[in-house]
């Protein structure tokens, strides 16, 4: 069974791009000019989304405050 996952809408917009490039609609290096990263941050994100889904989009630190 899968896990949902909560986006925010900057992860939305991550999602989508990273979708368009997996289609082969947009290439790495538009995509980050889209998103404003560098092609290696596209390419990481990218190879975390194919392994992990859209939960590797979720920030890391979203929840770590509760564990102070």
């Amino acid at each position: 069974m899968k896990e949902m996952v909560a986006l925010n809408r900057k992860e939305q917009k991550r999602l989508m791009v990273l979708n368009h490039v997996e289609r082969g609609e947009i290439s790495g290096r538009e995509a980050a000019e889209v998103l404003n990263f560098s092609l290696r941050q596209v390419r990481r994100l990218l190879a975390a989304y194919r392994k992990e889904g859209a939960a590797a989009l979720v920030s890391r630190n979203r929840n770590n405050w509760t564990s102070m």
